[in-house]
């Protein structure tokens, strides 16, 4: 999922893609305040956590900011920023990266 802290991994999307049948991990580039702890996915699979550090990690979702003039600006980007990495091989098979961590998964080819 390319997302950033506070755009994407709405409740409503996260309920669909984790009921989605076949769907095995999800990898998000940032932990997103929107879904909070309900809705996301485990922190091994995030590339990048929240830019402005709290004290806590929200439990429950935050709603969006609403679009237009009167928006809050989004948060400033204040540390390292970490990657995503897609292998994949000849086989079909492919091997998924956290540069923030190391956790590497490989996926069997489907047929």
């Amino acid at each position: 999922m390319n997302n950033g802290t506070r755009k994407g991994g709405q409740p409503e999307a996260m309920k669909i893609l984790h009921s989605a049948p076949g769907l095995e991990d999800l990898w998000q580039l940032h932990f997103s305040q929107l879904s909070g702890q309900e809705y996301t996915v485990p922190g091994m699979f995030i590339a990048n956590a929240t830019d402005e550090p709290q004290t806590a990690m929200p439990v429950a979702a935050i709603q969006a900011p609403a679009p237009g003039a009167g928006a809050p600006p989004p948060p400033a980007h204040n540390g390292a920023a970490y990657w995503v990495k897609v292998s994949a091989q000849t086989d079909g098979s492919f091997t998924v990266t956290n540069s923030r961590n190391g956790y590497s998964k490989t996926y069997a080819a489907r047929n």
